[in-house]
C-alpha cells in the first residue's frame, strides 16, 4: 500500500458583505475581516451558544510559550461562526469532511461576502448548509505576545 502524502489544507474566513471592504482590521487590530489559515493549525472547536461555534487556531502572531510573558500563555487565534440552532456537531462533522476531502488545498468555510467589486450581488459561500455566518468582530488574531 502506498503511503499518502501529508497536505495542507488552508481554511478561509471572511466576514464582511461587501467586498470593498475586506481590508483587513475590523473593529480593532485584533479583529480581522478575513483570515486565511492551515488547517493544521486548527486545535478546537466547541460550542459557545445554541447558535455559535467557536474554532480555535494555533496563534499566526505568538509561539508557544512565549518566554516574554509572565504565564507563558499561549494564546489562540479564534473564529465564530453563527450557525443553526444545536447544529454543531454537523457543521463541525462538515468541517473536518471538506478538509480531509479537499483536492485543491482551499476550503472556504464562511464567506459572507453579497457584494463583489464590481458591485454586483453575489451569494454568500459556506462548507455546510447550517453556518448562517460569521458573528460580528468574530475572527480574532491576538496582538504578538498578548
Amino acid at each position: 500500500m502506498a503511503k499518502r502524502e501529508a497536505k495542507d489544507v488552508m481554511l478561509y474566513f471572511r466576514s464582511v458583505a461587501n467586498e470593498d471592504n475586506d481590508d483587513g482590521a475590523e473593529t480593532a487590530a485584533t479583529n480581522l475581516t478575513s483570515l486565511l489559515i492551515p488547517a493544521s493549525r486548527l486545535r478546537a472547536m466547541n460550542p459557545t451558544s445554541d447558535i455559535l461555534l467557536s474554532l480555535s487556531f494555533d496563534s499566526v502572531k505568538n509561539t508557544e510559550g512565549a518566554d516574554n510573558t509572565d504565564s507563558e500563555v499561549t494564546v489562540a487565534d479564534t473564529v465564530a461562526l453563527s450557525i443553526s440552532s444545536n447544529q454543531h456537531r454537523e457543521v463541525m462533522n462538515g468541517i473536518v469532511a471538506a478538509i480531509n476531502g479537499s483536492s485543491t488545498g482551499l476550503v472556504v468555510v464562511a464567506d459572507d461576502v453579497t457584494e463583489n467589486v464590481a458591485g454586483d450581488v453575489v451569494a454568500a459561500t459556506y462548507i455546510h448548509p447550517s453556518i448562517t455566518g460569521i458573528a460580528t468582530d468574530a475572527i480574532v488574531c491576538a496582538a504578538a505576545h498578548s
